[in-house]
């Protein structure tokens, strides 16, 4: 399915749990693309996400646009030879494009300097070039450079991230899974995952940055609460992991790879990336009853979304109907 396809789904993401956890307000508006939310940060993370499993999509915006008409002279020169405009009425139509009048400069004169000066054909050469690709600025592009220096020199991400298919394994990147949990249809978009056949294992590898700290304690506490704030001592990525609940969403990409892989064993991993100068890297295994608590969490808001979805009521979450009294 392509990847317009996905978002367009109905089916049920981890990230539409996100939002359901908070308010089914929330989730159905994000549902209906009436609210979209998205930040910098994110951002830069997809940019990371995509550079490292798929560098071809990139360039580097390393030339400085040309201004003014001549900027947009070459800019509609380059997209009437997309469109297959004829080659001899190429410059007199984008010279009209432009917005150039014959009292301040000729076709002609305005065609060579186009072509005879050197920041001008650059521009056009990029333009060229950037055709279907994500362009960087210097910024980003030291910045992904540098998280994937450190990605490659960790040896379990590097094998994890990119080792490449051979005999029995197969490799997936941006992998769309389609599947049935708890009577509804949901839907899962995992970073990478690794299928050796052989020996019948599934792992699924999660990307993630991170402007906090990479590395981190996890002890588990006497108490038995049940809630994993309080019975597990957590600092750094791993209570980042609690705070922004990594644990349900690595649940809900296992059981997306269960009901494709039925009969495989699934391991899971995160492999955690510093975007901030430092690029520390770390890769985690989550312990189960994390895991198990994710489950539990999916189960009850699919449940919660089954209830909504039948009484046509969104307004209101669940329990918050009448005053509420602690």
């Amino acid at each position: 399915m392509a990847d317009q396809n996905y978002f367009a789904s109905e089916a049920i993401s981890n990230s539409d749990l996100g939002y359901l956890k908070l308010s089914p307000r929330q989730f159905i508006l994000r549902k209906r693309k009436d609210m979209q939310t998205k930040s910098g940060a994110m951002e830069l993370g997809s940019l990371i996400h995509m550079f490292t499993l798929e560098p071809d999509s990139f360039i580097i915006a390393d030339v400085e646009p040309v201004g003014g008409k001549m900027g947009e002279y070459i800019k509609a020169y380059y997209e009437l030879e997309r469109s297959n405009t004829p080659e001899d009425k190429i410059p007199d139509l984008a010279y009209k494009v432009s917005g150039y009048k014959p009292t301040h400069s000729k076709p002609e004169t305005v065609l060579k300097s186009f072509k005879n000066k050197q920041e001008n054909v650059a521009f056009y050469n990029y333009l060229k070039e950037s055709t279907d690709k994500i362009a960087l600025n210097t910024k980003d592009k030291n910045i992904i450079e540098g998280c994937l220096q450190s990605l490659r020199s960790h040896k379990q991400s590097n094998e994890l991230l990119f080792s490449e298919a051979k005999d029995d394994i197969e490799v997936f990147n941006e992998e769309e899974m389609f599947f049935n949990l708890h009577d509804v249809d949901c839907k899962s978009k995992l970073d990478r995952i690794i299928v050796d056949n052989k020996n019948k294992v599934v792992t699924i590898v999660d990307l993630k940055t991170t402007s906090n700290q990479v590395y981190g304690d996890c002890t588990k506490l006497d108490s038995n609460t049940g809630i994993l704030a309080r019975d597990w001592y957590t600092t750094g990525f791993m209570y980042s992991c609690l705070q922004y609940s990594y644990y349900r969403q690595l649940a809900f990409y296992i059981s997306a790879a269960k009901s494709k892989y039925p009969d495989y064993e699934v391991k899971a991993f995160i492999i955690a990336v510093d975007t901030k100068g430092f690029y520390d890297v770390a890769v985690y295994k989550l312990p189960d009853e994390w895991i198990q608590e994710g489950n539990d969490q999916i189960k009850c808001l699919l449940t919660e979304y089954k209830n909504y979805k039948e009484s046509n009521n969104w307004h209101v979450k669940e329990g918050y109907e009448d005053v509420v009294e602690y």
